[in-house]
Formats: structure tokens, C-alpha cells, sequence
């Protein structure tokens, strides 16, 4: 054994080393690094922590995905293994593009030789594995549950995986039955019924007692009662803007003809809300048609409201109104 690679055996937390020349050297050559913690790998063989998984990755769609023929190609020399003749080819095998010799390709297309999915399944499901390992950057015992369901998710074919896998990756409880039975007390019930348990809406949405935990609140901006620029003596207005309240607005009749199209968002003048080189927040607005804005800025407000109403009471009643319809959330 070289020292350079020393033996873990994480059962009994122990790291063993050969005794010999090399080891005094290994020591000093470690002098200069620092002291840390070596992650333990998680998981380690997916296909032993989740056998169903190896039936679920014959899917075509995560075959295609991982590559088709080229992530099979790791499978080997010929699928069968034994007595095999000629060089490899390509064999369509239950929609899988397969490698195959020669021999076993004729009595394959002769129908001499039987092609059984699950008796294959853990080399095929090994070497996509291996193809996913490589596309996360990582070495095959260290791929993770996480690791396969983010390909998965980039490739959409996240829908084929077992819940199990899924689960286990967003650190979800495994299922279990809501009742158990306990030696010597009969059964017992689980904390299942609590939670969402059903194989049916489970098969729809793996991540459903997920979601339920993630409880969406509306998005309610907050009212400041005691604003800071409140105490200062001469503060500096800030001008509210927003485009979907215009937009809005645009879409109400105009006060004056009652036409919905090409009506506009005025912005009320006078009153002592337009300042030189500016103009009301987008608040003060009420719907105008195009003939009916352009009467008001031609023959003034003052005359307009003479004729119309209130500026004031247009904008009052465009926001009542906003308000009941619910735009504000």
C-alpha cells in the first residue's frame, strides 16, 4: 500500500497507513496544509439506497436524455457477457440502444436470445448514472440524490424518478404507512395522516407536503406611520410613480364621453398639485379620451371644471374605484 493513499474506513471513524520508508515523507509533505474536516459522502451507491431506481432510469426519455448510445457505450463490450464473438455493434433491445458482438446480435434478430429488462437493469442504470456523474462534475460513488434530481430537472425528466429519490433530495421523510405494527403492543399509528400521503396525488406531485409548507402570503407593501422625512421642517417631495396603475386607468371609461378607446391617464393640474417642471403622482389620475385632455389644457382647468366637475372628485372616484376592484392586492 502507498502512503500517499491512505485507507479510510469510516465504520470505526480510522485512516490507515503502511508502515515504511514512504511515511516520514507523506508527514512532511502534509506540514504546510491546513487542518480540516474531510465531508463524509452521503448516499454513496444510489442503486443500493434506492433499487427501485434502476428500473425507473430504463425510461426512453432518460436514456435520450443521458445521451442514448453514447451513455451506453459504458455498459461494455457485449450486454451479455459471455461467449461473446466479433466486434461490437448497436442493438435496438426493448427501445435501448444496447451494445452487442456480433453473435449475440444475429441470435438476438433471429429471436434466439431472449432480452429481459430487469435482468440487465443495474448495468444500464449504472452506466447513465455514470454519464449524470460526469455531467455534474463529480465521481460516481460521490453522485447524490440532489445531484440526479438538478439533471433531471434540467432535462425535464424529473416526472420519471421515484418518489423516494425525490423526496430525499428536498430532505423530505420517506413515506410510511399510517399504521405500523409494534412487537408486542399491536399497532400503532403514524404521523402519515398528517402528512401528504397519497400514492395518487403523490404521482402528480412529488413535492406536495413540500409546497404546503411553503405558505405564500399575498405581497402587501407596508404603510409607514411615522415616516422620517414627516419631521422635517421643508422635505423634499418624492413623486410616486407606477405604470400598471396608468395602465389601469387607461382602461376605465373617460369621465366626460364615456369611450373606453384611446382614452388617457391625466394627471390632475391646478390645485396646487403641478409644480414647475413636474406634475401629480400617478395617484391623482382619472381617464380622459383624447378630445376631452386636450379640451382641458387648451381652455384651462378652471373652465373645464366649470363644465366637467372637480378635477379632485374624478381622481376620488377613479381610486374608490381602484380600490373595490381590488388593484391595490
Amino acid at each position: 500500500m502507498n502512503p500517499t493513499h491512505p485507507v479510510f474506513v469510516p465504520e470505526m471513524g480510522m485512516v490507515l497507513l503502511a508502515v515504511g520508508d514512504g511515511l516520514p515523507k507523506l508527514r512532511s509533505s502534509l506540514g504546510n496544509r491546513p487542518a480540516m474536516l474531510v465531508p463524509a459522502t452521503e448516499g454513496g451507491d444510489l442503486l443500493a439506497q434506492f433499487p427501485e431506481l434502476a428500473s425507473s432510469l430504463l425510461h426512453p426519455d432518460i436514456v435520450k436524455a443521458a445521451g442514448g448510445e453514447l451513455a451506453l457505450r459504458s455498459v461494455g463490450q457485449c450486454l451479455i457477457g459471455e461467449g461473446c464473438v466479433g466486434e461490437t455493434v448497436t442493438a435496438e433491445m426493448g427501445g435501448l440502444p444496447l451494445p452487442l458482438c456480433w453473435h449475440h446480435d444475429n441470435e438476438y434478430r433471429n429471436g434466439q436470445l431472449p432480452f429481459n429488462p430487469a435482468k440487465h437493469s443495474t448495468a444500464i442504470a449504472r452506466a447513465l448514472l455514470t454519464r449524470v456523474a460526469w455531467w455534474c462534475g463529480v465521481q460516481l460513488p460521490q453522485l447524490q440524490a440532489r445531484d440526479l434530481c438538478w439533471w433531471a430537472s434540467v432535462y425535464k425528466v424529473q416526472g420519471h424518478l421515484p418518489i423516494a429519490v425525490v423526496r430525499h433530495a428536498c430532505r423530505l421523510p420517506p413515506l410510511e404507512p399510517e399504521r405500523v405494527l409494534v412487537p408486542g403492543r399491536g399497532y400503532r399509528e403514524t404521523d402519515a395522516r398528517y402528512r401528504v400521503n397519497q400514492e395518487a396525488m403523490l404521482a402528480q406531485d412529488p413535492l406536495a407536503e413540500l409546497r404546503l409548507k411553503i405558505r405564500a402570503k399575498p405581497a402587501v407593501k407596508a404603510i409607514d406611520p411615522d415616516p422620517q422625512m414627516l419631521h422635517i421642517p421643508r422635505p423634499k417631495m418624492k413623486r410616486w410613480e407606477s405604470a400598471n396603475y396608468l395602465a389601469f386607468v387607461r382602461q376605465l371609461p373617460c369621465v366626460v364621453t364615456g369611450q373606453t378607446e384611446g382614452v388617457e391617464a391625466h394627471h390632475a393640474i391646478g390645485h396646487g398639485l403641478s409644480v414647475m417642471g413636474s406634475k401629480a403622482n400617478d395617484l391623482m389620475t382619472f381617464p380622459l379620451s383624447h378630445d376631452a385632455h386636450m379640451e382641458l389644457h387648451n381652455k384651462g382647468w378652471q373652465q373645464w371644471e366649470r363644465t366637467h366637475g372637480s378635477q379632485l372628485v374624478h381622481v376620488a372616484m377613479t381610486l374608490n374605484k381602484a380600490a373595490g376592484l381590488g388593484v391595490f392586492g
